[in-house]
């Protein structure tokens, strides 16, 4: 009678562990997580014509190795979760190896955290403080000038930042 019964008290015993997950359980892929900042790049004569960057590296300052090297218009770049700024270092190629030529923009913003659910937890929002994105080191070599277009950093859809080169 007892090899009889154990495969169905492990049959109900099992059905119970499964039938006990809830949705919250496991966070999807799909789950949008902590946004980056969507950068677009503009004509500083023409400020509506998008302007691609000619082999222009971008370092987060403190890293020895480059984040991105863009050739296009655009881009993403992530924001520290930890910190209430980041900067970046936009590094132009040059034809000696010795000199380095670019610009250091630091973006500072405040991080505000979304309850997502129970097994995603949270995710970091930003809003950009609009007096207080600055170049750090010196004057701008390759940047022109900057604009924020939206100051809240909550998804990816949008463009929160257009430079000017």
């Amino acid at each position: 009678m007892k090899k009889q019964s154990a495969p169905f008290i492990l049959f109900i015993f099992l059905l119970s562990i499964l039938g006990g997950c809830e949705k919250d359980d496991v966070c999807l892929v799909d789950t949008q997580s902590t946004p980056r900042l969507i950068v677009k790049l503009f004509d500083k004569d023409d400020r509506l014509l998008s302007k691609a960057a000619n082999n222009v590296t971008i370092y987060g300052i403190g890293k020895e190795d480059p984040l991105i090297t863009i050739t296009t218009d655009s881009l993403v770049l992530p924001l520290k979760t930890g910190d209430a700024f980041t900067q970046y270092a936009f590094l132009l190629p040059t034809s000696t190896a010795t000199v380095t030529v670019g610009d250091t923009l630091q973006i500072n913003y405040k991080r505000y955290d979304q309850y997502l659910n129970r097994s995603c937890g949270y995710r970091a929002n930003f809003i950009l403080d609009k007096k207080t994105i600055s170049y750090p080191n010196a004057a701008p070599i390759w940047i022109d000038s900057f604009e924020i277009l939206i100051d809240t950093v909550s998804n990816e859809q949008q463009t929160h930042l257009a430079i000017y080169h």
